[in-house]
């Protein structure tokens, strides 16, 4: 079976995907995983680990993602399974996912930390230093450990949750022999919210580690793996980003030093190795691959640091408090640029401010923080007769030093984007060897129009892909996964969408507890076999008919035909799309998906389904399936899953427009006499709509303005009339969309048809 989880994704991921669930059955054979007894593994050692969860079966394992020995541990049942995991010295350290498989599928991740520190359950005392300690801490509880020390020995205690998915606060505190408190930490964003606490011991004996939630309310489960002793780890990488030419990067944590940057960069985020030396533990460091142009801040000089013109990033620090570092920008009068920091939201200490100053260094806007955010972020509109400003970043609050870092991004408005991002809700599929399962790969466009195409790495022997081109422009994909034959070996997969010049993204899930320190651990689906046979329930469209279109605004009837495990197994559908969901005040927004008509629910063997297309579809093409589940006579458990084969249907559009005049348009004026021209065409209204017709001209700059327009019932032809005034410079304007939009039902005004766009481009000569 493979449980869906939908998820909205925004215009740009970082407000990301509002979570919302379909398709996700009342009851499932999968394994589940409540609790871990050890978030941790030892390298070159063996842990045993007390997995607590369902449906493990009498024959569970383990799924990583490296090399390791697993031994099932007696007495293990159902609810239970203990597992003895010894690892070699050849696994890196950093953050991974646990998964535990069955005969009946695979568990969602729990996120384990690995390395070479011994791993045990939290006790009163710790024998021997390093050591890593496992529990939970709930409510306003308290916990307490204890450790010899020495004097002059440093001691470093730090606390993992909120980096391991869990939501506690924690605060920790360090009492000396004489019970008297010697050092206290609480979370920190550059640990994303856990806490870590250093100290040199002043004196021989016993020290105390007492540690709490930061409300003293620690939400359930509330687990922490607690780390003493001396080592090495990496909270920052500068810089954080890399172009072509960036061949090291330094780190920065317990100590400083340069590291290699992979050679192979087509894939986004470049896990990178750890520094030779050392006991490192943590989180691993890594890089982004740059989308834009890419510069260092230059030692401080009382010149500003000249920017190449077009979307930049910048990397730079603020070493000394109250420091600023001033960008000379080259600008276009009258367009807009967005300048965005960021310090806090990577993890730095620093609260930055951005200035903006013309180049007499006068200050003509100034910003501290954006919503969400201590960082700032302003959309500048450039003045008249204006070329370059000096964008200045300031250490407002007088934090600066090593660590003071932060990051500058230019975005011009005029500035083409060209990326893109690939999401999906998968995480887990169980794969029938006679059926099929269906899982969506949606694409935020940044710019990018172009077909991607997806292709899999690490997937089980003799499973296939199918519907693996998502087309130019459209929304997504729905890929078809079938198995041949089986057995099927569990296996860790990734997707990778690539673009016709070669750039490469993974397909990966939002919301992962790791994404922001590990991202590529989002990209992980696992895979395995399910003894549940595919051909007990079965569901397929009874009729295909080639010229099938979804037309906006309109009810498109299916008819379905279903073999099911008993004649009075109830089925219910559901309706899967490749459309990129979108939501309203969290919830699926009714009027702009793809969506059934009503609950469909069916207890004979074939039946009409109506799907209700959106007015405002913006893509050409959309992949659909009908998902069937098969229902105990209670209606309160799944027994089985089917889909139908992918369709992948054309938008049709009720409303077009055709030019008669040319789509490149050329008017004179003088500095006398201002000009104007007519837009002549008709409109054509298709699929028995009827109504008026409102025209728009957009795109257009300050002072030429487009007459309103109405093409009333019944007439196609039009004529739009546009004035430019004299004061508009010669030259041409591009980008303007000419577009017609209607009402189809007079009883829901709101729901507006809209034509596909004309481009024009309009060419202002000056008569001499």
């Amino acid at each position: 079976m493979f449980r869906y989880f939908y998820r909205r994704v925004g215009v740009y991921l970082p407000a990301l995907l509002i979570g919302f669930t379909m398709a996700v059955p009342l009851s499932a054979v999968e394994p589940e995983i409540r609790n871990v007894s050890l978030r941790g593994l030892q390298i070159n050692g063996t842990t045993t680990l007390a997995i607590d969860g369902d449906n493990f079966g009498v024959n569970p394992r383990l799924l990583l993602p490296f090399s390791a020995n697993v031994s099932l541990k007696p007495k293990s049942t159902d609810k239970q399974a203990t597992f003895e995991v010894a690892l070699g010295n050849e696994v890196v350290p950093g953050y991974y996912h646990l998964r535990v498989v069955t005969d009946h599928g695979v568990s969602l991740p729990n996120v384990i930390a690995v390395d070479r520190f011994p791993q045990r359950a939290f006790a009163p005392s710790i024998e021997q230093l390093p050591a890593a300690l496992h529990g939970t801490l709930t409510g306003s509880t308290v916990v307490e450990t204890s450790f010899p020390g020495k004097v002059g020995q440093k001691i470093t205690v730090e606390i993992e949750a909120q980096r391991l998915g869990n939501k506690l606060r924690p605060v920790v505190h360090l009492y000396g022999p004489k019970k008297l408190q010697l050092a206290w930490a609480w979370g920190t964003p550059s640990l994303q919210g856990d806490t870590r606490l250093e100290a040199t011991l002043p004196e021989d004996g016993t020290y105390r580690i007492a540690l709490h939630d930061g409300e003293y309310a620690g939400p359930a489960p509330g687990f922490f793996r607690l780390r003493v002793g001396n080592w090495s780890y990496v909270d920052h990488v500068f810089p954080a980003v890399v172009g072509k030419e960036t061949n090291s990067v330094e780190v920065i944590g317990s100590a400083s030093g340069r590291i290699d940057v992979p050679a192979t960069r087509t894939a986004r985020w470049l896990p990178l190795a750890w520094p030779k030396e050392g006991l490192w533990s943590g989180p691993r460091p890594f890089v982004e691959r740059a989308s834009r142009t890419e510069v260092l801040q230059q030692s401080a000089s009382a010149k500003p640091q000249e920017l190449p013109a077009g979307s930049v990033g910048v990397s730079g620090r603020l070493l000394v408090p109250y420091e600023e570092d001033r960008y000379r920008v080259p600008v276009v009068a009258g367009s807009k640029v967005r300048f965005e920091v960021f310090a806090e939201r990577i993890g730095a200490p620093i609260d930055a401010a951005l200035v903006i100053r013309n180049e007499s260094g006068v200050e003509v806007a100034r910003v501290e923080d954006s919503p969400g955010t201590l960082d700032p972020l302003i959309e500048y509109t450039v003045p008249a007769n204006v070329s370059a400003v000096i964008v200045g970043v300031v250490d407002s609050q007088g934090r600066g030093g090593p660590r003071g870092l932060y990051r500058l991004t230019v975005d011009p408005g005029t500035a083409v984007r060209n990326d893109f991002e690939l999401v999906t809700p998968a995480r887990r599929i169980a794969q029938p060897v006679d059926g099929r399962t269906v899982v969506p790969v949606w694409v935020e466009r940044r710019g990018y129009s172009g077909a991607i195409d997806l292709a899999a790495t690490g997937m089980p022997t003799g499973m296939k892909l199918d519907g693996l081109k998502i087309p130019p422009g459209a929304d997504g994909t729905l890929v078809t996964i079938t198995l041949g034959a089986g057995p099927v070996n569990p296996a860790i997969a990734v997707w990778i969408g690539r673009t016709d010049d070669g750039r490469e993204q993974a397909v990966v899930q939002k919301n992962n507890p790791v994404e922001k320190l590990q991202p590529w651990l989002a990209s992980e689906i696992a895979f395995a076999g399910s003894s549940s046979k595919g051909t007990d329930l079965q569901i397929d469209w009874k009729e295909a008919k080639a010229d099938d279109a979804l037309v906006l605004s309109r009810r498109r009837a299916f008819v379905v035909k279903i073999t099911r495990p008993g004649p009075i197994t109830p089925v219910r559908l559901t309706l899967l799309t490749s459309q990129l969901p979108i939501v309203l005040n969290n919830v699926p927004d009714p009027n702009r998906n793809i969506r059934f008509d009503k609950p469909v629910e069916l207890a004979t063997a074939e039946g009409e389904i109506g799907l209700l297309i959106p007015a405002d579809l913006a893509g050409e093409v959309y992949d659909i399936v009908i998902q069937a589940e098969a229902l105990t006579a209670d209606k309160k458990t799944v027994t089985a899953i089917a889909y139908t084969p992918v369709r992948r249907l054309p938008v049709r559009v009720p409303l077009t427009v055709k030019l008669e005049s040319p789509v490149r348009i050329d008017v004179k004026t003088d500095a006398k006499t201002a000009g104007s021209f007519e837009i002549v065409g008709t409109v054509q209204r298709l699929e028995g709509i009827t109504g008026d017709v409102q025209m728009a001209l957009t795109g257009l700059p300050a002072g030429i303005v487009a007459a309103p327009l109405t093409v009333k019932a019944g007439t196609d032809p039009f004529k739009l009339k546009v004035n430019v005034p004299v004061a508009v410079p010669a030259g041409e304007i591009k980008g303007l969309k000419l577009s017609a939009t209607i009402v189809p039902d007079p009883k829901a005004p709101a729901q507006r048809v809209k034509s596909r766009d004309v481009d024009l481009t309009l060419n202002i000569l000056k008569a001499k």
